[in-house]
């Protein structure tokens, strides 16, 4: 297919890596132009969204705001991208998927991306898919970038649903484990001793001990930033009416620890919580 790629973050670059490396022919935009240069001699760079000319046009980028900055200018679908089929791989909140399939009509899904950026590159990763039959059929070459899609049916809110939910439970895993890595030092054990302890727990996900090295790292590189973190917790915490205290103290952290200096580091900097950098 042709796809034109708009947002060239973690996950943007990541995902059209992906897709030049399976053969698609590509158009790239973002916002700063030094990000889509990278991709020069591979795909054709992009003055604005409206020159995109692709079958399907495929937005990643970070938050709620920026997406509806960016497919609805003005409130308004892009005209420039009729005839176009239009895919969300950003993480929103569901009633942000519903704005912009209102605005697209069929034209629209919400194809979520459940993975991380090195994930996404080794097609590991997973869409979540939601919308129309026909819109979804069409884009089955994008799919196959990734070894596996959930389809979430009609309803492109749904795709949000499933992965804020997800997000949720990995995040507030994370906030789990740095507490028991601050618990762990506070006792006097050292680092190796509680990445051990991590390393050998069945209590463990496989979505968790991918962080643990992330947790011991002075830096905490990393491309899940706190602020995301608690965007996404929000979200998830907007989904219904039920008590959530542990997911709001999870999201609450993420903040303050980004306040104390760490707003620009993965979410294993939640270890730092209280420590101010």
């Amino acid at each position: 297919m042709r796809i034109a790629v708009i947002g060239l973050g973690g996950m943007g670059s990541a995902l059209a890596e992906r897709l030049l490396d399976e053969g698609h022919e590509l158009e790239v935009w973002n916002r700063s132009p030094g990000r889509a240069e990278l991709f020069d001699d591979r795909a054709g760079i992009l003055a604005d969204p409206d020159a995109a000319t692709a079958d399907a046009v495929v937005v990643s980028v970070a938050d709620d705001d920026s997406l509806l900055q960016v497919a609805l200018p003005d409130g308004a679908a892009r005209s420039a991208w009729a005839g176009m089929l239009v895919v969300n791989a950003s993480t929103v909140a569901p009633a942000t998927q519903t704005t912009l399939a209102a605005a697209y009509g069929g034209r629209f899904v919400a194809a979520p991306i459940l993975g991380a950026p090195h994930a996404v590159r080794s097609g590991q990763a997973r869409w979540l898919v939601g919308g129309p039959a026909s819109a979804r059929s069409t884009l089955a070459p994008l799919w196959a970038a990734f070894a596996t899609t959930t389809d979430a049916g009609e309803d492109p809110a749904r795709a949000s649903v499933v992965k804020l939910l997800s997000n949720q439970m990995l995040l507030v895993g994370v906030a789990m484990v740095a507490e028991t890595v601050r618990l762990g030092r506070a006792a006097g054990l050292e680092d190796d001793a509680i990445t051990d302890l991590l390393r050998d727990s069945p209590m463990l996900a496989p979505g968790l001990a991918n962080r643990i090295d992330g947790l011991v790292d002075p830096d905490h590189a990393g491309w899940f930033t706190g602020p995301l973190a608690a965007k996404d917790l929000t979200h998830a915490l907007g989904l219904g009416g039920a008590e959530s205290p542990v997911t709001t103290a999870a999201r609450d952290a993420y903040l303050e620890v980004a306040a104390e200096g760490w707003a620009d580091a993965d979410v294993t900097a939640l270890v730092e919580l209280g420590r101010r950098r």
